[in-house]
C-alpha cells in the first residue's frame, strides 16, 4: 500500500473539517442547554457518528471498499496539475 501526497492532503482536509463539524456542535450544544439526560444522549450521538465517519475515511485510504466517498477530492484539480 503506498499514499500518495494527494492522498495524505485528503486526510487532513477531511479530519480538519469533521473536527471543526464536532467542535461547532459540541458548541452549539453546550449554548443551546437542553436538559443533562438529553445532552449526554446527544453528546455520545455525536461522538458515535465522528467515529463512524473516521472509521470510513481511513478504511478507504487503507484500500478497503465501504461504498462510501467521504474522502474523495481530486487533489490534481485543486492544485492545477
Amino acid at each position: 500500500m503506498t499514499l500518495t501526497i494527494g492522498s495524505l492532503f485528503s486526510l487532513i482536509i477531511v479530519l480538519l473539517v469533521i473536527g471543526l463539524l464536532v467542535w461547532l456542535a459540541f458548541y452549539v450544544l453546550g449554548a443551546l442547554g437542553p436538559p443533562e439526560p438529553v445532552a449526554s444522549i446527544i453528546r455520545v450521538i455525536i461522538v458515535v457518528i465522528a467515529v463512524l465517519i473516521l472509521i470510513t475515511v481511513l478504511l478507504n485510504l487503507a484500500g478497503i471498499g465501504t461504498g462510501l466517498h467521504i474522502s474523495r477530492l481530486d487533489v490534481p484539480s485543486v492544485f492545477g496539475a
